[in-house]
C-alpha cells in the first residue's frame, strides 16, 4: 500500500512501451551463463535436476547443439529453432541427485560459434511444496474512494466463485480458491446482496472456494485497546457461528508488526493461526529478518499460543506480473485481466532463487507460502489456476498448491507441530507513527473507545433491559475502521487538494467522529435515569475498586446550585469552576453509583489546594512552573523532586523537517490562574510556539487527590513541510526501567520485545511507568499514544526509509520520555498537514515503591474511565449484582450479555504469579458462573472461586 507500489506503477507505462519496442529488435545473444535452480522435472521416467541456460545481451533465434556435463555424466540436447527468440533454455542435468556441491558445465554450438558456461549446483530437496494464496490486498481507500474499493472487492467475490466453479475439475493444487482477507468485505457483501447471492456465497465458503480469515481489516493492532483488539474478530466469529463453519485464522497484509495481545486473547477469540504478509520495504525497520521463521507465539501468561508465520511481502504478484497487466490504480472500475500467457511473468525464476536462499539458510521445512495479489485493491488474477496447472505438469518439485490460510497452517502443523520453536514478546509495530498525522481524530477515537466501555459497564451494572447489542457492535466497527491501516489516498502527500484525497480523508475521519457520537449517545442512555429528579445527580464508577475522585458536572446539570450532599445528608466538597462546571469530590463504590443532591447554597469547602505565585499545592504535590518558559521545573512529592535538574517537564518541542539540528521550543510564556481552589487549582500557561497559532498548557491539581493533570491545547497551523511536535517529560528516576501497557498486558520496554521489533517509538494503551527498585513515576495519556524513551529517536524518519540506518535495534532505558504528538513524516497514505485546535491530556503520579503492574493499571484505567455524572433518581439499584475479590486482578471489560441474560466480564491478572478470583452475590443468591469467550459461549461451569494464571486473561459469564 505504499510508495514503492505507487512508483512501480508509475514506471509501468515506460516499461510497457519499452517492451513493445524491444519486440522489434532482433539482437542475437553474445554469451551464455548457467544458473542452478532447485527445480526437478521428470524426463524419460527419471527425475532430473534443472539448470537454466541464460542467453545474455539478446535472444537466441537459432537451433544449436548443447553438451551438458554433470556429476560424471554427459548428455547432449538439441536446442530447437525459435522464431520469437528465447532468453532462457531449461537444461535437465544428467545423472542421479547429488548430496554435495557439484559443478555443472555446458558447451553450446550455435551457428559458427561455440559458447561455454558452468555453475555450482548445491544439493536441494526434491519435495518442495509451495502454497500460493490468492487475494487482493484490502486497503479501505488508498487506491480509490472507499465506495469504489468496496465495489471492487465485492466484485472479486463474484469473479472468484465463477472461476472456482470453472476450475473445480482441475488437479487439486490448481483449483482456484479466494481469500477475502478482511471480514469488512464479507460483512458489506452480505448486507448488500440478495438472498440468492448470499446462499451462493455460503455454498462457495463451504466448498472451500471462498476462504474467510478472522480479522475485520488490516488493523494497527498496537493502536487498539484490549477490548477493541478482541472485537476485531467479533463479526467473523458471529458469521461462523451463524453458518456452521469455523474460522481460526487471520491474515494481515501490509502492516509491519503486531501486538502481543493477539496471542494473549487467542483462547478468547478462537484465532489460532496468524499469517503476516507485510510490506516489502516501506518503513518496515528490521522486520524483514522475521520472514519465513515460523514460531508459536506464546502469550504473556504462557497458557495460550498463536502459530505465526511472516511470509514474503504480499507484493510478489504484481512485482512479477505488473508489466503485463494494467495499472489498476488508474482504472475506475478494474476487471480481471487476461494476458493470454499465464505462465509468463509467473514464479519462474523468482521461486527458484527464493527456495535456493531458504536451502542455503538451513530452512528446516519442506513447505512455504507466498501470497498472490495483483496490487492493492486489484481484481483477481484469472490466469493463476492455468499457471499453476502448467507448472505442476512440468515440474516434479517444487509443487504449487493454491491455498487458503487455514489449509496451509493445518498442513504445516500436522507435519511440524513438535518441531516449531516457541517465542514470546511484543512485535512492536512500525506504522503507528502515521496516526499522529491526524492527532485530533486519533485522540477522539481513543476517547470513544473508553466511553463505549463505560456505557457497556453501566448497562450491565444497572441491569437495563433491551441491551442494544447491534448498536454497540456497529460502534466498535467504526472504531476498528479508524484503527485500520489505510488513512487516506496513495497521493495524499503529493496532491493533498485532489478531490479524491479529500474525499477519502473525510470518510476516514467520519469513522472516529461517528464512533465518538455513537459511544457518547450510548453512555448517556446507559447512565440517565428514566425518571430523573430535578436536583439529583448519579455518579457512576465503571471500575472494580472504590474511588474518591473529582467529577466534573456540566453547568446545565448542576444549575440547581453549588451545595452537594450524598444520600445520608453528608456534604461533599465542591467548587464552581471558571468554565461554569461544578467540580465535586465524589466517593463511589466499585462498579456502583453514588447519588447526590445539588441545591442552592454555598459550596462545602474542606480542601487545601492552593496557588502561591507560580506554585500549585494540593497536600500531596508541590508543582512549580518556571516563569521564564512555562514548563514544570519542579514536581515534589515525598520530599523528592521528580524533575531532572537539567530540564523541565511538559516542554514543547518542534522539529521543522524533523531534524534535531533545528529543534525549537515555545517562548514568551504568560502564567495566569484559572482555578484558585480550595478543591481545584490550576494555572494556565500561554505561549508562542512554532508551528502553531497558539499553545496553551494547563496544570491542574485536586485537593488530596494523588494525581497531576496537564492539558495541552494546540491551535495548529497547516504546514506541509515535514515537521514533528513533541512534549518532553524528563523525569528524575535513576536506573529506571520503562514498563508500559499493551492490549491485555503490561510489558518491559526492550526486555519484553521480540527481536527486529520497532525500538524507535512505542504505542501505549493507557500508561507507562518509569521506576527503579525504590520509587518511580506512572504517566498516562488518554489522547496521545506514541512515546519515545531517552531521546527523540524519530528525527530524520522521512519518507519510505527503505532499510534505513535510522532504525535502531536497542533502546537504553531512561526515565526521560517524550510524547510524540504530531507529525507528517510519511510520503503516502497519511495526511500532508493538520490544523485547528486539539487537546492532549497527561496524568502523572509519583510512587515511593518500585514498579507495581496492578497499581499502574489501576491508575491508567482511572484516567481513561473517569467518574460519570448523569441526571439522578431515587432508584435503589446499587450497581453490579455481585462482588469481585482478587489480588492483582483488574476488570478490563464488563458488559451485559448480548442475549440480556447475565453479564460478561473479562479479567486480567497483572501479577507475575497466579491469583484466585472470588465472586459473591450481593443478594446472597446463588450465582451461575461459566468460563466464556468473545462469543459469550458457556464453555465450562465454574464455582464462585476461580484461578487465573500469572499475566493471564479470563472471560466469565455470570448470572443470578
Amino acid at each position: 500500500m505504499r510508495f514503492c507500489i505507487k512508483l512501480f506503477f508509475v514506471l509501468l507505462t515506460i516499461c510497457q512501451a519499452t517492451a513493445i519496442y524491444a519486440q522489434n529488435v532482433t539482437q542475437h545473444f553474445t554469451s551464455v551463463s548457467l544458473q542452478q535452480t532447485v527445480a526437478f522435472i521428470k524426463q524419460n521416467g527419471q527425475e532430473r535436476r534443472v539448470a537454466r541456460l541464460i542467453f545474455n545481451n539478446g535472444k537466441n533465434y537459432s537451433d544449436g547443439q548443447l553438451t551438458v556435463s554433470f556429476n560424471g555424466h554427459t548428455d547432449k540436447l538439441q536446442i530447437p529453432l525459435n522464431k520469437e527468440g528465447q532468453t532462457v533454455f531449461e537444461v535437465p542435468l544428467p545423472g542421479p541427485d547429488i548430496k554435495v556441491s557439484t559443478q555443472a558445465s555446458v558447451t553450446l554450438v550455435s551457428g559458427n560459434r561455440t559458447y561455454s558456461a558452468r555453475c555450482i549446483v548445491e544439493p536441494a530437496r526434491n519435495n518442495w511444496k509451495v502454497y500460493v494464496l490468492p487475494h487482493s490486498h484490502v486497503d479501505i481507500g488508498y487506491t480509490n474512494t472507499q465506495a469504489k474499493v468496496l465495489k471492487l472487492h465485492m466484485d472479486n467475490i463474484d469473479e472468484s466463485i465463477a472461476l472456482a466453479e470453472k476450475t473445480q475439475n482441475y488437479p487439486p493444487g490448481a483449483q482456484f480458491k479466494w481469500t477475502t482477507e478482511a471480514i469488512w468485505v464479507v460483512d458489506n457483501y452480505l448486507k448488500l446482496s440478495s438472498a440468492e447471492k448470499q446462499a451462493r456465497f455460503w455454498n462457495a465458503v463451504k466448498k472451500g472456494w471462498i476462504n474467510l480469515d478472522g480479522a475485520y481489516g488490516n488493523i494497527n493492532t498496537s493502536l487498539t485497546d484490549s477490548r477493541q483488539l478482541m472485537q476485531m474478530f467479533f463479526r467473523s466469529q458471529q458469521l461462523a457461528k451463524q453458518n456452521g463453519i469455523e474460522i481460526h485464522t487471520m491474515f494481515q497484509g501490509d502492516v509491519p508488526g503486531a501486538s502481543w495481545g493477539l496471542a494473549a486473547q487467542s483462547e478468547q477469540t478462537g484465532i489460532k493461526y496468524f499469517l503476516s504478509g507485510p510490506n516489502a520495504s516501506d518503513r518496515i525497520g528490521n522486520l524483514a529478518k522475521w520472514q519465513d521463521k515460523p514460531f508459536y507465539w506464546l502469550s504473556p501468561s504462557g497458557k495460550e499460543k498463536l502459530l505465526f508465520w511472516q511470509c514474503q511481502p504480499y507484493s510478489i504478484g504484481y512485482k512479477l506480473k505488473g508489466t503485463k497487466i494494467p495499472n489498476f490504480f488508474t482504472i475506475e472500475d478494474p476487471k480481471p485481466y487476461y494476458t493470454g500467457k499465464p505462465s509468463e511473468n509467473f514464479l519462474n525464476p523468482y521461486l527458484f532463487e527464493y527456495l535456493g536462499e531458504l536451502e542455503q539458510k538451513g530452512f528446516p521445512y519442506d513447505m512455504t507460502i507466498l501470497t498472490w495479489a495483483m496490487s492493492d485493491n486489484a481484481p483477481i488474477d484469472p490466469e493463476l489456476p492455468d499457471a499453476v496447472k502448467a507448472w505442476n505438469e512440468h515440474y516434479s518439485s517444487p509443487k504449487l498448491v493454491i491455498t487458503s490460510t487455514a489449509q496451509f497452517f493445518n498442513d504445516l502443523e500436522k507435519k511440524y507441530k513438535d518441531k516449531l520453536p516457541v517465542f514470546s514478546g511484543d512485535y512492536t509495530e512500525y506504522w503507528t507513527d502515521g496516526v499522529s498525522s491526524a492527532a485530533k481524530e486519533t485522540a477522539m477515537s481513543r476517547k470513544a473507545s473508553d466511553k463505549l466501555k463505560q456505557a457497556d459497564a453501566i448497562w450491565a451494572m444497572r441491569g437495563l433491559p433491551n441491551y442494544p447489542a447491534g448498536n454497540f457492535a456497529d460502534t466498535w466497527k467504526n472504531l476498528l475502521l479508524f484503527s485500520e491501516h489505510t488513512w487516506g489516498a496513495y497521493n495524499s502527500v503529493d496532491e493533498p487538494e485532489n478531490p479524491k484525497v479529500i474525499s477519502e480523508w473525510q470518510v476516514k475521519r467520519s469513522f472516529a467522529e461517528t464512533g465518538y457520537k455513537k459511544a457518547d449517545s450510548l453512555l448517556k442512555v446507559a447512565a440517565t435515569a428514566s425518571q430523573a429528579g430535578n436536583n439529583l445527580l448519579d455518579v457512576y464508577n465503571t471500575l472494580g475498586w472504590p474511588r474518591t475522585d473529582v467529577v466534573y458536572v456540566s453547568a446545565a446539570l448542576s444549575r440547581a446550585g453549588d451545595l452537594v450532599k450524598d444520600a445520608s445528608g453528608k456534604k461533599a466538597p465542591s467548587q464552581r469552576l471558571s468554565t461554569g462546571d461544578l467540580a465535586i469530590l465524589a466517593n463511589v463504590p466499585a462498579f456502583g453509583k453514588t447519588t447526590y443532591t445539588i441545591s442552592k447554597g454555598k459550596a462545602f469547602h474542606n480542601g487545601i489546594a492552593k496557588i502561591t505565585g507560580n506554585t500549585l499545592f494540593n497536600g500531596l504535590y508541590t508543582v512549580i512552573i518556571d516563569k521564564a518558559n512555562g514548563n514544570i521545573s519542579k514536581l515534589i512529592k515525598y520530599g523528592r523532586n521528580f524533575v531532572n535538574d537539567t530540564a523541565s517537564l511538559d516542554q514543547y518541542i518542534y522539529l521543522p523537517g524533523d531534524t534535531l539540528k533545528y529543534k525549537q521550543t515555545s517562548s514568551n510564556a504568560r502564567i495566569s490562574i484559572k482555578e484558585n481552589g480550595p478543591l481545584v487549582v490550576s494555572l494556565i500557561v500561554t505561549a508562542d510556539a512554532p508551528g502553531t497559532n497558539s499553545l496553551k498548557r494547563e496544570v491542574r491539581l485536586v485537593s488530596g487527590v494523588d494525581n497531576i493533570e496537564i492539558i495541552n491545547t494546540i491551535d495548529k497551523k497547516a504546514i506541509r513541510r515535514k515537521e514533528s511536535v513533541h512534549f518532553a517529560f524528563p523525569f528524575e528516576v535513576p536506573q529506571a526501567q520503562v514498563h508500559y501497557n499493551i492490549p491485555w498486558g503490561s510489558i518491559a520496554a526492550e526486555a519484553d520485545q521480540l527481536p527486529y521489533a520497532n525500538h524507535n517509538w512505542y504505542t501505549m494503551q493507557r500508561w507507562l511507568d518509569v521506576s527503579n527498585d525504590s520509587y518511580g513515576i506512572t504517566w498516562s495519556s488518554p489522547d496521545a499514544p506514541l512515546f519515545e524513551i531517552g531521546k527523540i529517536t524519530t528525527a530524520n524518519l522521512l519518507g519510505g526509509l527503505h532499510f534505513s540506518p535510522y532504525w535502531i535495534t536497542f533502546t537504553p532505558q531512561s526515565s526521560q520520555v517524550y510524547s510524540w504528538v504530531m507529525n507528517n513524516l510519511w510520503h503516502t497514505n497519511f495526511r500532508a498537514d493538520q490544523d485547528g485546535v486539539s487537546s492532549y491530556r497527561y496524568y502523572i503520579q509519583a510512587h515511593n515503591k518500585g514498579y507495581d503492574a496492578y497499581k499502574a493499571n489501576q491508575y491508567g484505567l482511572s484516567n481513561h474511565q473517569p467518574l460519570v455524572a448523569a441526571p439522578g433518581s431515587q432508584s435503589t439499584d446499587n450497581g453490579l449484582f455481585f462482588n469481585i475479590a482478587a489480588n492483582n486482578v483488574y476488570v478490563e471489560s464488563l458488559k451485559q450479555a448480548d442475549n440480556g441474560k447475565g453479564v460478561i466480564i473479562t479479567l486480567v491478572n497483572a501479577a507475575d504469579n497466579g491469583s484466585v478470583i472470588t465472586l459473591t452475590s450481593k443478594q446472597k443468591k446463588e450465582l451461575k458462573v461459566w468460563e466464556s469467550d468473545l462469543m459469550e459461549t458457556e464453555k465450562r461451569k465454574l464455582n464462585g472461586t476461580i484461578a487465573i494464571p500469572a499475566k493471564g486473561i479470563l472471560t466469565l459469564k455470570v448470572e443470578e
